[in-house]
């Protein structure tokens, strides 16, 4: 009980006996009396009261809190990935909001969306923290990253289409966010069957690469250094640029067979950024 309080109690309780036995007390007096001093005796376990006299310190869960500022140390760090539907395609404009919901809810205002490759960065912390994801203002799905270090970040997700990835997980200096030249779509696309004969590959990057070269021997050397195809294929020697898309031509493709075509750093965006290496796996069954 509060010091004074009990002090207070302490006045009013020694001269009780006497004022019980004074017998010009009226009866109202004396009720009035009694009641105080029985309030104030027993403050302390009243829960109204001791909650007024010992308040109890609120602790918020929301983990919101935890990432409206940087961890300390860490200013410069931000979390990032690649967020890619199951054909491979990145998924840019998606709004990343803070905390679960598990339900069909509608997108509320958030500063975390995917940039033009498919991106998001978010302000690094460790720990366990779940995301709701909007796509065109509706309910899309849910992811929770995991954090160890800024090296040992790994995710699951909730409702998400069977195929989606998010890839590229890391962090990065707040200062790097504008380093990433990431491919965001292709044809033929990523898990896709093709059941007829194709004359060209298509690549669509998230702003635009080089220049093409003349057709001739330096294309074949180009694509040689940064396009490989398994099991083995080969290329004609021509090249196309339009806009953020890369076109190359096939030349001798098996029917019947599982391809992975890789593309590497060493394609450099018109600005000179290197491309975030890729593979695209599909299954060609044209049989002529």
């Amino acid at each position: 009980m509060p010091k004074a309080v009990h002090s207070f109690i302490k006045k009013i309780t020694l001269p009780a006996e006497s004022i019980l036995m004074n017998r010009n007390l009226s009866i109202p007096t004396l009720l009035s009396f009694l009641s105080l001093w029985m309030i104030l005796g027993n403050c302390y376990f009243n829960p109204i009261v001791n909650g007024l006299l010992n308040p109890v310190e609120e602790k918020s869960s929301n983990v919101s809190l935890g990432l409206l500022g940087l961890a300390q140390g860490t200013s410069n760090l931000l979390m990032t990935g690649q967020i890619r539907d199951p054909n491979g395609v990145a998924l840019s404009g998606l709004v990343l909001q803070i905390g679960s919901t598990l339900a069909q809810t509608k997108s509320v205002t958030s500063p975390y969306r995917t940039d033009a490759g498919g991106r998001f960065y978010l302000p690094y912390q460790s720990g366990s923290f779940p995301f709701t994801v909007y796509r065109d203002e509706l309910y899309f799905f849910e992811f929770t990253l995991t954090v160890g270090n800024p090296t040992d970040i790994t995710y699951s997700t909730f409702g998400a289409p069977p195929g989606l990835e998010i890839t590229g997980l890391g962090t990065i200096n707040a200062n790097d966010i504008a380093n990433f030249f990431e491919l965001v779509d292709s044809s033929p696309k990523h898990n896709a069957i093709v059941a007829s004969y194709f004359s060209e590959y298509v690549f669509t990057f998230s702003e635009p690469p080089i220049s093409a070269l003349e057709t001739g021997p330096l294309v074949t050397e180009w694509i040689s250094q940064n396009i490989s195809i398994s099991p083995t294929g080969s290329f004609d020697n021509f090249m196309s640029v339009s806009g953020n898309t890369l076109t190359i031509a096939p030349m001798s493709m098996s029917g019947m067979t599982i391809y992975e075509l890789t593309l590497k750093p060493g394609i450099l965006s018109a600005t000179g950024k290197p491309l975030t290496q890729r593979t695209i796996r599909f299954d060609y069954q044209y049989n002529p």
